[in-house]
């Protein structure tokens, strides 16, 4: 089965058939909200009869399998967390979704985008559940996120209207991650008072904060990966990991679509991209490589990990980012992979 709503994908959890499903596919862009369904899920599941593991860095195919087959001393059955599918190789994608075919385990895999997740995609939405928000409409991701909104406030006794919602977006954005910081602060900043009202909003939610670390990811990306004149509050340290994930992904699919050989207007794949900037990001994704955004992606997800499992200095992460994206500019990784 499959759920592109999160009403829907939520409903699904109130029939008790659904403990009958063992495989799950989420299917979000943004890792931070990727995270928040698959934390979802978990917390529906029974998972103390479960014993959990998680894969979140580059892995072989034959650890998940071993951890399957493998009774764990601590008791209970296997129940295997992959947070990204990209981080293993297409074809241990392939042996798994042969192995998923032939054998009953509980599992939930997490993908960007459903390419990433093409070779498996078909056999869980047969088998198992796919919540998949890769198609959503920037209306829908409002909605959502509004309703998110509403139910923070309800859950901590406080009114808000639609339309201090409304403000709030103006001012942050649609990141889920970002939202929450804000709602957070907003329902702390109001103290005692029943309702957070628009004027609340303005007195400490920032200005444009969205469109400013936009701006300094793209500069980042397709830029000489310079951190230094980042000024970015540490507070929106994964707002600008979320952007910095999406114009690294704009680069694979461009270096990927220049490296087919096919003669394509580019264009016609990236309309929302000015002709000029275009023609300057199609130059520097056909100097970088596929590989090069491929393996960026992967020293990201690393870095946006360790901010949520470890206490490090997120400044101190950015520079560790810094100096992996560099290495991976400076060298032909062609050569070393």
């Amino acid at each position: 089965m499959r759920y592109l709503n999160i009403t829907f994908f939520k409903k699904h959890f109130e029939n008790p058939l659904f403990e009958k499903i063992k495989i799950y596919l989420v299917v979000i862009s943004d890792l931070y909200e990727r995270e928040k369904i698959i934390s979802y899920i978990l917390k529906k599941i029974n998972i103390q009869n479960f014993n959990l593991s998680k894969f979140s860095k580059e892995n072989k195919l034959s650890k998940i399998i071993n951890t399957f087959q493998s009774p764990s001393l601590l008791g209970g059955e296997p129940f295997v967390i992959i947070e990204d599918i990209v981080v293993f190789s297409k074809q241990d994608i392939q042996n798994l979704n042969s192995y998923l075919k032939a054998n009953e385990v509980h599992l939930i895999i997490g993908a960007s985008s459903r390419g990433d997740a093409s070779l498996l995609y078909s056999s869980i939405e047969k088998k198992g559940l796919v919540f998949d928000l890769s198609s959503e409409k920037i209306w829908e991701k409002e909605k959502r996120i509004a309703l998110f909104v509403l139910e923070k406030c309800l859950r901590a006794n406080k009114n808000i209207s639609s339309l201090v919602i409304e403000a709030l977006f103006e001012r942050v954005g649609l990141d889920l991650a970002l939202v929450e910081n804000e709602i957070n602060k907003l329902i702390t900043f109001v103290g005692l008072k029943k309702s957070i009202e628009i004027n609340d909003v303005q007195s400490i939610c920032p200005i444009n904060i969205t469109e400013s670390v936009w701006k300094i990811a793209e500069e980042i990306v397709w830029g000489k990966i310079n951190f230094d004149n980042s000024s970015v509050d540490t507070a929106y340290f994964h707002l600008l990991i979320s952007a910095i994930r999406f114009q690294l992904q704009l680069g694979y699919k461009m270096a990927s679509i220049l490296e087919s050989g096919k003669k394509y207007d580019l264009s016609s794949y990236f309309p929302k991209i000015y002709p000029r900037a275009l023609e300057k990001k199609k130059l520097i994704a056909t100097e970088r490589k596929s590989l090069f955004f491929k393996e960026a992606m992967k020293s990201l997800f690393e870095i946006d990990l360790l901010s949520k499992t470890i206490n490090m200095n997120l400044s101190n992460l950015l520079d560790i980012l810094k100096t992996k994206l560099l290495h991976l500019s400076a060298y032909d990784i062609n050569t070393t992979t």
